[in-house]
Formats: structure tokens, C-alpha cells, sequence
């Protein structure tokens, strides 16, 4: 017999823009009370979608890094970096868009990290206006199957590093269940 999978909103998302971002060392992008995942909630197959939209500024030629995390805090679980990607200098409010899933791929029964997952995700955001080829775009994925623990409550913490102070915006945030 078939599974029926559902979509669904775990979270209402923030009501406001969240925190700016300015800060050059691995800072959160979107607080994880509005990434949380429930203990004993994943399930095989199943997986969840992050998607952040909102502005970014740039001063002086750097890099980005994107750091995801199964946990609550920076010393989560990593589920692989991204490597360190050139973004697009001197831009003023381009929009960003920035999606991650974390697919389950399997489910320990025991406490401890014996469940697996996979994640990945993608970070776009416009460069200077009218000018070919001018974008940001940063990838991740993990490598192979990442051990974690999904017998305990824990989210998701995507972890933003620019060599560069920025100025990002975060106006938006949608943590849904796929399946």
C-alpha cells in the first residue's frame, strides 16, 4: 500500500523582517524557532524545504559560505559546506532567494545519531542591473548520507559567513514538511 504524503506549513512564518545581517563570522540566517523539527517527527523518504527570501547589500569584492546545520545552535551537525563563492561587489538591495531541503534517509530507532540525511540548497541573488551575467549564486549538498538524531526536538540552522561585512535582509521565511 502507498504512502499519502502531505505538504505542510510546520511554523507560521515570522510576521516581521528578521534580524540584518552584518556580521563577517558564521551567523544564523533565520533564527531556528522557525526551523524546527520535532523529535520522532521525520520519517524515510520524507523531507523539508527552507525558503528565505529578502535583500542583500554589498560593499568591497568577497565570498560567501553557506554552513547548514541539523541542530538548534552553531555546533549542529554539518551537513557539508559550501565552498567560498565570489559574490557580485557594490550592490544595493538586490533580492535574495535562498532554498534548502533536508531529505530523510533513513531512521534509526535507538537514541543517538543513527538516522540519515541529505541536504541541499542554493542561494541566488541579482547582481549590478544591466550587466551580463551578474548574479550570486552559491550551492550546497552533503557528500554522502550525514549521521543525526532525530529521536530529540532539533531544526535546522543555516549558517551564513561573508569575508566582507554585508548587509542582509531576511524579509521572509517558509519551513514546510514534503511528504
Amino acid at each position: 500500500m502507498a504512502v499519502q504524503n502531505f505538504r505542510a506549513l510546520i511554523v507560521d512564518g515570522p510576521t516581521a523582517a528578521l534580524p540584518t545581517i552584518t556580521a563577517i563570522t558564521e551567523t544564523v540566517l533565520i533564527p531556528t524557532i522557525f526551523t524546527p523539527i520535532p523529535a520522532m517527527d521525520p520519517r524515510v523518504s520524507s523531507a523539508y524545504k527552507l525558503t528565505v527570501g529578502g535583500t542583500c547589500t554589498t560593499g568591497t569584492a568577497g565570498t560567501l559560505i553557506i554552513t547548514p546545520r541539523y541542530g538548534l545552535v552553531i555546533g549542529g551537525t554539518s551537513m557539508t559546506a559550501s565552498a567560498a563563492q565570489n559574490y557580485v561587489p557594490s550592490i544595493t538591495l538586490a533580492p535574495f532567494i535562498y532554498e534548502c531541503y533536508v531529505f530523510i534517509r533513513s531512521i534509526g530507532v535507538a537514541a543517538g545519531a543513527n538516522s540519515n540525511v541529505i541536504c541541499t540548497g542554493r542561494w541566488s541573488s541579482l547582481g549590478a542591473i544591466a550587466t551580463a551575467s551578474s548574479g550570486t549564486s552559491v550551492s550546497h549538498t552533503s557528500t554522502g548520507s550525514v549521521a543525526v538524531d532525530t529521536t530529540v526536538a532539533s531544526g535546522l540552522w543555516i549558517g551564513v559567513t561573508f569575508s566582507v561585512a554585508p548587509s542582509v535582509i531576511p524579509l521572509w521565511a517558509n519551513w514546510e514538511r514534503i511528504g
